[in-house]
């Protein structure tokens, strides 16, 4: 009987062991945590996220994103939802593409994938870390945290990003996937919140708008995105903003200071915006602060018209050419420096990871060691928020998994 090693239980590592459960195989899942899929449980905010209807290579980083088309081309989006239904989770469609589980509860994906699991014999051993990976005759051994020794002929390294390590992302499987000679790109964090420096900023702290948000550097946009946009603290996050922020952070990890530029008001044009301003403004007694109160949130007035240069209590009959010029600027390119990247506690996925020129895009098997075979976040993969990190975990996971036929 052959035996089969998945390490990890997560998204990838689940499907990975569903697919290689059958007859005159044996599977055995590690999982370190107490429990299984614990970053499913916390996907698209507590409803999983399972895939989204615009597959694309477009959608995916790396350095070589179009691995995923060979990926997608053997199981893909079609693939991805038939299974789902066939264990008994429908998906229904929201905004943007987004499939999610019918309940709107990412529990009960992992519920119904650990009862897969257990129905096709799988055996998951939770609280079980392996420290170390080794080739040896016809196969690997593999040895536990706690000095256990197991015997397989194949294992699935499905171990994920050090990606949110409160929901277990850690560094173990990149570490493995090194002492395996693997090479191993410096992850970074992708999809997160973008600090900013302006300080004023953060007295937008609580407001919500939708916007457009661009990444530019050297005049050269390298990102944009439409949608909402919060305002934080310590700078902005939202949907907009998590979409740009790989883009953000590989800058800034690479020395570069690129500008986020933000427009407040993307369904008009310049034109037109001065056109609704110069309307406010005919009431020539209000202040110019009072006067943008009718559309948008305080204190953004007094906020907006700081970093303009315009006196905020000036009446309005005596504003410039010049201050309405840069206020319109201001409210269609608010142009803002980035801080340092916020850390991997917050990031949704890791950027980085096994170079994917080593792994065979048919079956995940590793082009150094027969037998080895790596998934999912663990790989130099990682797409954009709206369920396409999940649907290249399920993938790869079921690629793998097949292999072992």
């Amino acid at each position: 009987m052959k035996r089969v090693a998945v390490i990890g239980a997560g998204a990838s590592g689940m499907m990975a062991a569903c697919f290689a459960s059958g007859e005159g195989r044996s599977v055995v899942v590690f999982e370190k945590q107490k429990k299984t899929g614990r970053k499913i449980l916390v996907s698209g905010n507590g409803r999983c996220n399972i895939t989204n209807r615009n597959i694309s290579v477009e959608r995916y980083h790396g350095a070589s994103p179009r691995f995923v088309q060979n990926v997608f081309a053997r199981f893909g989006l079609q693939e991805t939802i038939e299974f789902f239904s066939s264990i008994g989770i429908p998906l229904v469609e929201e905004k943007s593409g987004r499939l999610f589980p019918a309940s709107l509860q990412s529990s009960t994906v992992v519920k119904i994938l650990e009862y897969e699991l257990e129905k096709r014999g799988v055996e998951v051993r939770t609280h079980r870390k392996i420290d170390r990976i080794r080739r040896v005759q016809r196969g690997f051994s593999l040895v536990t945290a706690g000095r256990e020794e197991h015997r397989f002929d194949s294992v699935i390294l499905a171990a994920g990003s050090c990606a949110y390590p409160p929901a277990g992302g850690s560094r173990d499987g990149y570490e493995l996937a090194r002492a395996l000679k693997h090479t191993v790109h410096d992850p970074f964090p992708a999809i997160l919140p973008i600090t900013i420096r302006l300080k004023i900023v953060h007295r937008l702290q609580g407001i919500k708008r939708d916007c457009s948000v661009s990444v530019v550097r050297e005049g050269k946009v390298l990102a944009a995105a439409e949608g909402e946009l919060l305002f934080t603290a310590y700078g902005i996050s939202g949907p907009a903003t998590l979409d740009v922020s790989r883009a953000v952070n590989e800058q800034m990890i690479r020395g570069f200071v690129p500008s986020v530029v933000i427009d407040l008001f993307p369904s008009y044009t310049e034109g037109r915006l001065a056109s609704m301003l110069e309307s406010l403004w005919s009431d020539k007694s209000k202040s110019v602060s009072f006067s943008l109160t009718g559309i948008m949130r305080s204190p953004m007035p007094d906020v907006l018209l700081k970093i303009a240069g315009i006196d905020a209590n000036k009446q309005t009959a005596d504003l410039s050419s010049e201050e309405k010029r840069n206020l319109v600027k201001t409210l269609k390119a608010l142009t803002l420096e980035p801080g340092s990247p916020r850390g991997f506690n917050e990031a949704v996925t890791a950027a980085g990871g096994v170079d994917v020129g080593e792994i065979d895009a048919a079956t995940m098997e590793s082009k150094l060691i027969p037998g080895l075979y790596i998934t999912g976040e663990l790989l130099d993969i990682d797409g954009d928020s709206g369920g396409f990190n999940l649907q290249f975990a399920w993938s790869t996971g079921a690629l793998a998994g097949m292999a072992q036929h």
